[in-house]
């Protein structure tokens, strides 16, 4: 009997070792876990980004405005990348925006941004959930959710127990001057840049060019001219295809031979002003004739590209000694000169 007892003390005494011993370990699994939960806490509390959606009201009428607020407050050691404005408004719609506000706190940043949004239907809208993206500890990129505003819409009351009003008749404003100023004002001034400007069109247009004469050649004006047009005859240019140059140059000895002989600058005039001043010049029709076919024909070589026959070039050359023979002076008007 009394070995009987002894080997049950020892079985209780071993019993109660294994039992603390358990205990110990428990307790010790426990700290560790709070530790780690600590742990896990603080870091979680330095990296933490936390999203707030604020509203003026949860109750609008459809059209009205309503003004969101977000606020994100992070560490300062984390980089978030603020939502645009359009995807902050959940299923409402999107009016306007303010700029972003930075609040500086000790350890801590908060980005603060303002919506202004509507619905234009009846029944309960969503403001939010914001989805905000940051950079965590790791080098990775998580997202914190805002909270979520229901916003109930609800139409105008109608009075459905009375008949529906006409509608009314525009109201009759009267007009003040202050409104025609601006009109009145434009007028004027068009007006006068439109006098302004045909006094100096007139002006322009009735001055006119300063040309000096060229000093004359020491031969009389048709020894000159006939001295001209041989020398041209030699170049032989219209015969090395050379027509545009041929044309200028018996073109420019017949203008300036009207220079040398009556004073009259043609070297600066057309074909069209001479054809109209000819006729003040007492010449002869068969002149008048030379003159301006020769000159018509160059216009045509030179400005409209024409390659004229053999036969029209010598009939230029031949025309414009006729118009030299038939101005030559007189003997008596050599003798006066």
């Amino acid at each position: 009997m009394i070995d009987m007892r002894i080997e049950i003390n020892e079985m209780r005494n071993a019993e109660c070792r294994i039992r603390n011993e358990n205990n110990r370990s428990g307790w010790l699994s426990l700290s560790c876990l709070l530790v780690f939960s600590l742990f896990i806490l603080f870091a979680s509390a330095q990296n933490s980004v936390i999203a707030t959606l604020t509203a003026d009201s949860t109750r609008i009428t459809i059209g009205d405005h309503l003004n969101v607020r977000l606020a994100v407050k992070h560490s300062k050691s984390i980089k978030i990348l603020m939502p645009t404005p359009k995807d902050s408004v959940g299923n409402m719609d999107f009016i306007s925006s303010s700029k972003i506000d930075t609040i500086e706190q000790a350890t801590d940043v908060v980005f603060a941004q303002k919506y202004t949004l509507s619905a234009y239907d009846s029944g309960v809208f969503h403001a939010g959930p914001v989805a905000v993206l940051y950079k965590n500890s790791a080098g990775g990129v998580d997202t914190a959710f805002s909270n979520d505003i229901a916003i109930t819409v609800s139409t105008v009351a109608v009075d459905t127990t009375h008949p529906f009003k006409p509608i009314k008749a525009p109201l009759d404003v009267p007009y003040s001057w202050k409104e025609f100023t601006p009109y009145i004002g434009g007028s004027v001034g068009l007006l006068i840049l439109a006098v302004i400007g045909i006094i100096l069109w007139r002006k322009y247009r009735m001055q006119k060019p300063v040309v000096q004469a060229r000093p004359k050649p020491k031969d009389p004006p048709h020894i000159w001219a006939r001295k001209e047009l041989k020398k041209l005859e030699d170049e032989k240019l219209w015969q090395k295809d050379e027509v545009k140059m041929y044309y200028s140059r018996l073109t420019e000895t017949l203008r300036l031979y009207l220079e040398f002989r009556y004073q009259w600058l043609a070297l600066e005039s057309t074909t069209e002003e001479i054809e109209e001043q000819i006729g003040s010049y007492n010449l002869k029709e068969k002149a008048k004739e030379s003159l301006l076919q020769t000159l018509r024909t160059a216009d045509l070589v030179k400005f409209a590209k024409m390659l004229p026959s053999p036969d029209v070039n010598m009939k230029a050359m031949e025309n414009a000694y006729k118009f030299i023979d038939f101005t030559e002076p007189k003997e008596e008007e050599k003798k006066q000169n």
